[in-house]
């Protein structure tokens, strides 16, 4: 690999971070949507249920190269953050 590779390399990467912000940043407006959703219906905003979806449909779609444990480690870090956009003081701000 020449230096030129590898900055070609890093460009890419930095293409895919920028699509995978703009992708959260879709996935937290739904989350906000829903967190409204549950404030009104006075329902739990953690769900371990749909957590263990979400976690089995990551896995299941999955084709590597990054094994399920990592995707599962990045989710749930995902998750945790999309939760905390659910609480009662971030919704009144959104």
């Amino acid at each position: 690999m020449t230096p030129t590779d590898l900055n070609k390399l890093r460009t890419e990467i930095d293409a895919i971070d920028e699509k995978l912000v703009e992708l959260f940043n879709e996935r937290a407006a739904r989350v906000l949507e829903i967190g409204r959703y549950k404030q009104q219906n006075k329902l739990a905003v953690y769900e371990p249920k749909r957590e263990a979806v979400v976690l089995a449909n990551v896995a299941r779609c999955n084709e590597g190269p990054m094994p399920d444990e990592e995707l599962a480690t990045i989710y749930t870090a995902v998750l945790a953050a999309m939760r905390r956009l659910q609480s009662p003081d971030v919704l009144e701000r959104k």
